[in-house]
């Protein structure tokens, strides 16, 4: 069992800049066995600190098939040749978290472009598929909370480390809920948050701090996973 408490030596190290830290917004790591022939269902998008999407792996499809052959992708798609933003790590990721996963990856280089990879893995083979409650509710998080939230997020990305997430969940949870934006698709998806994990529904507000909570209290940093035997393909 991997020493939790070691995880992020290099998120503490970094300064919580420079490294390639992610949050499972849903989901998180899983240590099944893997087959030779594997193919996995997700999509790939890359959004920047507007919560603009700046890449889709499939644009005209909800999701790609990505295809690994002894643990190494070779195409998407059916395409080998396929462009994979952060590659090394979206390879790593796709067969090694558990069915259905929502992660988002936050690249914080030394200049001010930030970008955020966004990961949704529904299927993957030898694993039962995603539930169909699960795609819609997982779709919906990914429309209608995930850019608001990469808004915040960046907003204190550079001071981002573990620690008191319980504070940290209230300030990103006041900088999604500003009075002067359009928090429409945000309340949508808290309902159905609520729905799905509340017995009792407090305000709009605690809902959200609730949902921040379960995501922020455990950052995740690449070689740190790999070290600690989280990610083991």
């Amino acid at each position: 069992m991997p020493n939790v408490d070691c995880l992020d030596d290099s998120l503490y190290a970094s300064g919580g800049k420079g490294s390639m830290r992610y949050l499972f917004l849903h989901g998180g790591h899983s240590q099944l066995p893997l087959g030779d022939n594997v193919s996995v269902e997700a999509k790939v998008l890359v959004q920047n600190t507007l919560g603009e999407i700046i890449f889709d792996d499939s644009p005209d499809q909800p999701t790609s098939q990505y295809q690994f052959l002894d643990r190494s992708l070779k195409s998407v798609n059916g395409k080998e040749d396929a462009y994979i933003p952060k590659q090394v790590f979206v390879e790593k990721m796709l067969i090694n978290v558990s069915i259905p996963t929502l992660l988002d990856q936050a690249d914080t280089p030394s200049s001010e472009n930030v970008s955020y990879v966004t990961l949704l893995i529904l299927g993957r083979t030898g694993v039962d598929q995603a539930s169909f409650q699960d795609y819609e509710y997982l779709k919906s998080m990914l429309h209608l909370f995930v850019p608001r939230f990469g808004r915040a997020i960046s907003r204190i990305s550079d001071a981002y480390l573990p620690g008191d997430a319980l504070n940290l969940s209230r300030e990103v949870a006041s900088l999604m809920m500003v009075p002067s934006g359009d928090t429409k698709n945000l309340r949508t998806f808290l309902g159905m948050y609520a729905k799905r994990y509340m017995i009792k529904s407090p305000n709009e507000v605690e809902i959200l701090e609730r949902c921040l909570l379960h995501m922020l209290k455990m950052p995740f940093e690449l070689s740190s996973a790999i070290r600690y035997g989280l990610i083991l393909h």
